[in-house]
């Protein structure tokens, strides 16, 4: 009985280590596949994973020091960067990455990429107005629901359901509800967090990165009241500019495959964890049985 106890609190402790919630893990980084990354990794900078159409088309590189072809991209393809390179004469070059799919990854002239409107181009762009988060939501105890906007104005949001919000008393992790406020022209603040945490019935926790509230009035999804037309037929309203409805349909549904596949990516670095437990557990237990 003794030597069953002691399997079960160690396994239980690695369990707990590897699952602890998404938090512990959540920053695992989804890399590209490439040889030449791998080499130069710290030289290159992240971008983020943000979707590019490709403008003409292109050969991907293994490297963008040499010709060697790791296949091609076409003109009005989607690809995904989130990684890129800087060579010696100042070019800049972008590894194209495909999840879900058996292409290999390779590089190609940022030039020749045109980026799909998300919410990492909006952060960009209002990078100086942004303001820190100081609480704004931290009592806020919704009635039905928090909607959360792909970003401002943006046509694409997600529900989450009122019983599965968290306040600042409850909130499961140390740090802040969210990370950065902005304040549009009509004097509303929206408030930015790189991941919202939701509750789950089994006790743990559901995860959306990098969406944003809208302080005013977080469960509506029809702004018209507050002066926002973001549906007109002539385009939606981002950032001061016009963009297509079918241009915000495809940059939301790259953005969801994106975060899907970098999700994947953030439970392997757990379950090899798990097993290394008991993989652990086993050992130690044959030692304690030689011993006895």
């Amino acid at each position: 009985m003794k030597l069953k106890n002691i399997f079960c609190t160690i396994f239980a402790a690695f369990f707990l280590l590897a699952f602890s919630g998404a938090a512990a893990f959540a920053d695992v980084l989804v890399e590209p596949d490439n040889k030449f990354y791998r080499n130069v990794s710290r030289e290159c900078e992240y971008i983020e994973w943000r979707s590019y159409e490709v403008l003409e088309d292109s050969d991907l590189l293994e490297s963008p020091l040499d010709r060697k072809t790791n296949g091609s991209i076409k003109s009005g393809e989607t690809v995904q960067v989130g990684f890129t390179y800087t060579d010696h004469t100042g070019e800049i070059w972008g590894c194209c990455s495909f999840f879900d799919s058996d292409r290999q990854d390779g590089w190609v002239k940022m030039t020749g990429l045109s980026e799909i409107y998300s919410v990492f181009t909006f952060l960009d762009e209002h990078e100086s107005e942004l303001k820190d988060y100081s609480g704004e939501l931290d009592e806020y105890i919704p009635k039905e629901k928090v909607v959360l906007w792909n970003y401002p104005f943006s046509e694409g949001y997600v529900i989450i359901k009122a019983e599965r919000w968290y306040t600042r008393e409850t909130y499961p992790f140390t740090n802040e509800i969210a990370d950065k406020c902005w304040t549009d022209e009509n004097g509303n603040i929206w408030i930015y967090s790189g991941r919202w945490a939701a509750k789950l019935e089994n006790g743990c926790n559901e995860y959306w990165d990098n969406f944003w509230v809208f302080l005013p009035a977080p469960e509506a999804t029809d702004l018209s009241s507050f002066g926002y037309d973001i549906s007109a037929n002539e385009g939606l309203a981002v950032s001061g500019q016009l963009i297509t409805e079918q241009d915000a349909k495809a940059a939301y549904n790259s953005a969801v495959n994106s975060l899907n596949s970098g999700r994947r990516s953030t439970y392997i670095l757990p379950l090899c964890l798990s097993l290394g437990a008991a993989s652990i557990s086993a050992v130690m237990i044959k030692l304690m049985k030689k011993k006895n």
